[in-house]
């Protein structure tokens, strides 16, 4: 009996025991499960699964102009960055655009948005909501004025209408310095950017406004006669904005994105490809240059629009080319025997079927057809949105002198395949030290580096202002329709 009670007594234990360790066994699976879909579910995670980051950035010049690898899209070092770090994590870039900070931080709020590609710090309602990234680029503050006007040397200066936009850096700034210039006054503009009050300042209706140096570089391309008067802050750090209602996960990996790509040198290399050409500003070049594209222009546009098509190109690059060579003159010959409106040597126009170099469908017909095929004859190796720079180079001084520059390079511990390097090499093939052990030679590597600058100079110059023109135009149909339907 004592047995029997004692069997059932163990009996019962063991099946405690197991209904204990089945539970505990449950409990810590919950746990477990718990824990992870906690760690799974962050936000980065969720922007994973969704393949596709969502930013919100302001629509602007400075950040929307054509880029001529993509024809009639968004292009800009800080799209380009953007993308980018979409691509390292395998997502779709997903720009939502707004005319104000009030619209984006609103997208903000409803989720619809990741991150904000926009200054925040003059919204002083809302910034402190967000959290910033690392800088990853430095801009200037300018005031800028008419030339004609009377320069002002600082804010002592100011005897006129200064107009900024509200919210902006701009006015989070006058803010903060104001103390110290205490008979400072200013107006804030709540529906115009910089750029639509540069074009103000353009066209004499207000007498000074504030703006990046970036924004101001690009529509002195457009409007020549905006003058900078003096910087109002130097080295303005560039940072994007997450909310702070994520959790850090996709604020982390953004950091370490920026980090890698300054140490890398990509970031370098963006700021070169896309600011380089604004280091330099010529009023009179600029304003020719312009009148040439209301003038001349429109004479040969077809032409290079029909040959750039063929031959894959932009037909705004193909037409900053020529402008470089011969100023649009289809007659232009020049004192080494080459002629056009594409500057071609006897034997190149000869080896592409031209007849007549002073015809200037047939030049930018062979001009087009022979820059297409040096690209293509430029190694793989070259980054696809550089090889251009390299064969516009080798146009300008030949390919063998391309080759041995980037021999050269490679001896000076230079990348061959980055145009940034090769470009800095380039001038060292006039020195006799350097060209003296070289395949071919001697050659004037500094007129192919500014042949290269001027295009792109020039190029950008061209796309403002031809943006500028279907948005002027633009404008003045929904006045016209406005006036037709009242």
């Amino acid at each position: 009996m004592l047995k029997k009670i004692a069997l059932k007594r163990g009996s019962l234990a063991i099946i405690i025991f197991i209904i204990l360790a089945i539970t505990s066994a449950l409990c810590y699976k919950e746990s477990i499960g718990a824990s992870f879909n906690k760690d799974y579910n962050t936000t980065l995670n969720q922007i994973i699964e969704r393949k596709e980051l969502r930013v919100g950035m302001l629509r602007s010049l400075t950040t929307l102009y054509i880029d001529y690898r993509n024809p009639n899209q968004a292009g800009g070092f800080e799209y380009e960055l953007l993308k980018r770090f979409a691509d390292s994590l395998e997502l779709k870039l997903k720009i939502t655009f707004a005319s104000n900070l009030t619209e984006l931080i609103e997208k903000s709020k409803q989720g619809k948005i990741d991150l904000i590609a926009a200054e925040l710090k003059g919204y002083a309602l809302d910034v402190d909501n967000f959290n910033t990234s690392a800088p990853f680029h430095q801009t200037t503050l300018q005031l800028v004025y008419r030339k004609g006007s009377i320069k002002p040397y600082s804010f002592d200066d100011i005897k006129g209408n200064l107009t900024i936009a509200k919210n902006s850096l701009q006015s989070y700034v006058l803010a903060n310095i104001q103390p110290d210039f205490p008979q400072l006054s200013w107006n804030e503009s709540e529906v115009l950017n910089q750029e639509e009050l540069l074009k103000l300042v353009e066209d004499q209706d207000i007498d000074y406004t504030i703006a990046s140096n970036r924004t101001t570089a690009i529509m002195q391309r457009i409007y020549p006669a905006l003058t900078v008067a003096f910087d109002v802050v130097n080295n303005q750090p560039k940072t994007w904005y997450l909310p702070k209602s994520q959790d850090n996960s996709l604020l982390n990996q953004v950091n370490q994105f920026i980090n890698k790509s300054l140490s890398d040198g990509t970031i370098k290399k963006l700021e070169y490809h896309y600011f380089n050409y604004m280091n330099k500003f010529d009023f009179v070049d600029t304003r020719a240059f312009l009148r040439a594209i209301e003038k001349s222009l429109p004479k040969y546009q077809a032409f290079f629009e029909q040959y750039a098509q063929v031959n894959d190109l932009d037909w705004k690059l193909l037409a900053s080319m020529a402008y470089q060579e011969s100023h649009w003159n289809p007659k232009a010959i020049s004192s080494t025997g080459v002629r056009g409106i594409m500057m071609l040597t006897k034997s190149t126009a000869e080896s592409l079927g031209v007849t007549n170099r002073l015809d200037a469908q047939q030049s930018i017909n062979g001009g087009s057809t022979y820059l297409k095929s040096i690209i293509n004859r430029m190694p793989k190796s070259i980054p696809k949105e550089e090889r251009v720079w390299f064969a516009l180079a080798a146009y300008n001084m030949g390919m063998g002198h391309l080759w041995d520059a980037r021999t050269l390079a490679s001896q000076l511990n230079k990348n061959p395949e980055s145009w940034q390097d090769v470009r800095q090499i380039l001038p060292l093939l006039s020195e006799e030290e350097y060209y003296s052990d070289l395949r071919y030679g001697f050659a004037r590597g500094y007129q192919a580096v500014h042949f290269v600058d001027s295009i792109q100079k020039y190029y950008m110059s061209l796309v403002g202002y031809l943006i500028e023109k279907e948005y002027r135009q633009k404008y003045i149909n929904e006045k016209a329709n406005q006036v037709t339907s009242q």
